[in-house]
């Protein structure tokens, strides 16, 4: 298991390095993440590169028993590229190139930032390729952030990828539809950068998407090519982020990373960035924030609630805050002047807890009954289509999860188009754009004996952003059992009437409202008021085996509680146990044991009752009924499997 930090040697003068190294060997570090932001230390002058430092730190932290995931460095070039290549320059939407000065502001297919770029990362490859301190890759850094290009060199670069997707120009004007506005389109060159069409603004984001794609492919095939047996992995950044479908990514690597900063990222991230994958590794986990008064505890806690969710491990970030630069006073397990200080005695604790159970936690996964699918593409297509953020899926998406989290059911978060089929209950979100291999794997869950549960608005348009001209869900309708014939914002709450789903009485619906007209379906939920009174807001349609449930507004609070509640009990899932408001409760199976962490995330004891005879794993005391949380901490429980 990784008990890691990001290191940046090129920050201090070489004589400090030995006092960091020593350091982290005693704080119980195994790994380093260096070299994302290297490049002008690496090539400090075009055609010069100096490899000699990082030889030596990477030598010395090997000699402390400390290996190296090395980074490729090319999205943040250093100022001569600028000054010789101003080609490399990315333009914003309203046409003005983005000046130098900012990470990452370059056009990842322009030809200058790729003959560049591919130099000095097979540069980087071919250097350490066969060292055995070097255990892994990460291809740079946040792929993706602030490279959308809107020049013309990037449009006749999209022309080539619609010309390679359609075929033809008449498919094209087929999949988007023809004359509205004028628009219909007798030349690829006659295509425009983005500007209000949903459809053309869908693909246009597909088409950064899978530039992002494509220069992590890039380079994860070198990688594997020089130096093989070594992973690649890159971080996925916030959930808040839609730039690149991170589904999608996770293909060509082979280890999900990702950026964990819970005061400012949803829980969700930990589930949906493992993925199908079953685990990833924060390569960025959080240790401090500048607006977030985080006292002693919570970097800890935060860390093993990465593990909890599957992680193979953490790495802060970063060893130390930096002096200067945009960062200088963001991050760091060390304050600017090194000494040691409190995060420094967490690290130190976790690093020595790691060292203890580790291996054990390694060889157990999530396992869960529950899922949660989001899509980028629906995201992208709602947003382009209606230009409502209220409206963004993700909204729904996490407040489900936190929901299930509150009740301790595991869950994973997925692609609408990976294998359901382990799956009793899944949640789809404000699924607004369905594709046909969507649309199958769903229908496949529900024949098999799956409930699904969709919710408001879903199966509004097909996978170019066009509206289905059968009734919505689209190709999910008869499986709903209803017609949903208009989608309206609530500009108020309005009160729900149930007797169906206990505790649903009274919730309030709000965000937005579907039209929904029963064909087959029971309706489990109307409105209590306004012009809405009495019509449907919840049903439930039999399918086959399975079942599903339409959920034709938004909910929060009890009234998604009630809703979750209700579900799991209809699909036979249940929660690992109870516990009061802020102890949660995650788990993780092996082949011969599984292990509960109990998470404690408030200031005072919490006690939650166990089933059965459990071993805390860290301090080897037997456990059984009332067991006790203390205050900001956790524990882990272990349970042999019969």
């Amino acid at each position: 298991m990784f008990h890691g930090v990001q290191y940046y040697p090129e920050h201090w003068p070489e004589e400090r390095w030995a006092i960091d190294v020593s350091m982290m060997q005693e704080a119980g570090i195994n790994v380093v993440r260096m070299g994302e932001f290297a490049w002008s230390k690496l090539e400090p002058h075009e055609g010069t590169p100096d490899f000699g430092w990082m030889d030596r730190a990477v030598a010395l932290l090997d000699a402390h028993g400390i290996k190296t995931i090395m980074c490729t460095p090319s999205r943040t070039p250093p100022p001569w590229v600028f000054d010789r290549y101003p080609g490399v320059k990315n333009v914003s939407a309203d046409g003005h190139t983005v000046n130098y000065g900012f990470r990452y502001t370059v056009g990842l297919s322009h030809s200058e930032f790729k003959q560049l770029s591919q130099g000095i990362d097979r540069a980087v490859i071919e250097h350490f390729k066969g060292n055995d301190a070097i255990i892994g890759w990460q291809v740079d850094n946040e792929i993706g952030m602030n490279n959308d290009c809107y020049c013309e060199r990037c449009r006749r670069r999209f022309h080539g990828y619609l010309e390679r997707k359609f075929g033809s120009i008449e498919a094209l004007n087929a999949a988007w539809g023809a004359h509205f506005w004028s628009f219909h389109f007798t030349t690829w060159e006659e295509v425009p950068l983005p500007y209000l069409n949903p459809q053309l603004s869908l693909e246009y984001r597909r088409f950064l998407s899978d530039l992002n794609v494509e220069f992590t492919r890039w380079r994860s095939e070198l990688i594997h090519e020089l130096d093989p047996g070594k992973f690649v992995t890159t971080n996925f950044q916030s959930f808040s982020v839609k730039h690149t479908d991170y589904a999608q990514l996770a293909k060509v690597i082979d280890l999900n990373g990702m950026n964990h900063y819970p005061a400012r990222s949803p829980e969700l991230i930990l589930d949906y960035y493992r993925g199908a994958r079953g685990t990833m590794l924060p390569v960025e986990q959080f240790t401090r924030l500048l607006e977030v008064d985080t006292g002693p505890g919570w970097m800890r806690l935060w860390a093993y609630m990465a593990i909890a969710h599957g992680a193979c491990g953490v790495n802060f970030f970063r060893w130390r805050c930096c002096r200067w630069g945009p960062e200088q006073h963001r991050d760091g397990i060390l304050p600017h002047d090194g000494l040691r200080a409190r995060r420094y005695d967490e690290l130190s604790q976790m690093g020595a807890e790691i060292a203890h159970i580790g291996e054990r936690i390694d060889r157990t996964r999530p396992q869960s009954e529950v899922a949660i699918l989001m899509s980028y593409e629906a995201r992208w297509a709602l947003e382009a289509g209606t230009r409502i953020q209220e409206w963004d899926p993700a909204q729904d998406v996490i407040a489900v999860h936190d929901t299930l989290r509150d009740q301790n059911v595991p869950t994973d978060a997925l692609d609408p188009r990976e294998d359901l089929s382990s799956y009793r209950l899944v949640f789809a979100p404000r699924l607004f754009s369905i594709d046909n291999q969507s649309a199958e794997n769903l229908l496949a869950f529900v024949e098999n004996g799956g409930t699904l549960c969709l919710t408001a608005p879903s199966g509004v348009v097909d996978e170019f952003n066009v509206s289905f001209d059968t009734p919505r869900p689209g190709p999910l309708a008869a499986a709903a059992g209803i017609r949903v014939s208009d989608l309206s914002p609530l500009h108020e709450p309005l009160p729900l009437h149930s007797v169906a789903i206990p505790g649903l009485e009274g919730a309030e619906a709000s965000v937005l409202s579907d039209e929904i007209h029963p064909d087959t379906a029971d309706v489990l939920a109307t409105y209590a008021s306004g012009w809405r009174e009495g019509l449907p807001a919840v049903t439930s349609h039999r399918f086959c085996k399975g079942r599903v449930i339409y959920v034709g507004t938004s909910l929060r609070g009890d009234g998604l509680l009630a809703l979750v509640t209700y579900l799991c009990g209809e699909a036979g899932v249940a929660g690992l146990c109870d516990t009061p408001a802020g102890l949660h409760v995650y788990q993780r199976v092996g082949s011969d044991e599984r292990l509960w962490f109990a998470l404690n995330y408030t200031e005072q004891a919490l006690s939650f009752t166990l089933p059965g005879t459990w071993l805390d794993a860290l301090s080897g005391e037997t456990c059984t009924g009332e067991t006790e949380v203390a205050p900001l901490d956790l524990r882990i429980l272990a349970s042999a499997i019969e």
